[in-house]
């Protein structure tokens, strides 16, 4: 076993998932039907409620061990998981808030050498060391990025906003433009494709349930068979958006 190298992005079949612990029931057993051991993160009392269960809110992988955590995670059961098993944690040092953007400043998505977000919102220290690690910036409007990005391979997405699929097509990325409200979020018109999926290897896309539109369904499933990516759905209710699932050690 040996931690994933490029943010979302394994290769060979994930070992450990970071995923909300208000999903355990939802996902559980179809993860550890794939051989998965899911690390659950707590909810977050300093977000809105509706998202205290996102991972992608409280935690940001950016490669091998590394990872920054939400404040409140400091001396949690979860973080001490993480670290006995080598991981290497960072910590806000400060409280995120209730209202967008102040919930959004770890809501990165990092593709390759890549990454897209919000500079206004995105915490300012890590976009620093990610650029002066050789990443570049994809600068959007939507801060919570990497909610809105369904990462299909290092250089292929599918998002349902024009805004990143625009500047991510300028910047040399294939891009599927998808309906917004393909996945459920309870207490919203609709939630996110890029929290309702993530990649179990690097020919495998799980989505957290099935979607429902049947035409939008086989563009999504044409997309990602050109790139041989296999879509996978782990449980038969409708796409729900968790807040995503960090893959963060996969198969030597």
């Amino acid at each position: 076993m040996e931690f994933v190298k490029c943010p979302n992005l394994p290769q060979n079949s994930v070992k450990t998932l970071i995923l909300g612990q208000k999903y355990a029931e939802f996902l559980d057993l179809a993860l550890k039907r794939h051989g998965i051991s899911p690390i659950y993160v707590p909810d977050n009392p300093d977000v809105d409620e509706r998202m205290s269960g996102h991972a992608d809110l409280s935690v940001l992988h950016i490669g091998g061990a590394r990872l920054i955590c939400a404040k409140h995670l400091n001396g949690s059961k979860f973080s001490e998981k993480l670290t006995e098993i080598g991981a290497k944690l960072t910590f806000l040092s400060q409280n995120q808030g209730k209202k967008y953007p102040e919930d959004a400043n770890l809501n990165i998505c990092i593709i390759g050498n890549a990454i897209i977000c919000n500079t206004a919102s995105a915490e300012k220290s890590i976009v620093s060391d990610l650029t002066n690690n050789c990443c570049s910036i994809i600068p959007v409007r939507q801060g919570y990025s990497r909610c809105a990005v369904c990462v299909a391979d290092e250089r292929s997405i599918i998002t349902a906003d024009d805004g990143v699929a625009n500047a991510a097509e300028k910047n040399g990325f294939a891009v599927l433009r998808v309906k917004p409200d393909l996945a459920e979020l309870p207490g919203f018109e609709y939630g996110f494709i890029g929290g309702a999926a993530f990649k179990l290897d690097g020919g495998r896309l799980a989505f957290t349930g099935q979607i429902y539109d049947t035409i939008q369904r086989a563009a999504i499933e044409n997309f990602l068979r050109k790139r041989n990516i296999e879509p996978l759905y782990l449980t038969d209710e409708r796409l729900r958006d968790i807040g995503g699932a960090i893959p963060i050690t996969e198969k030597t």
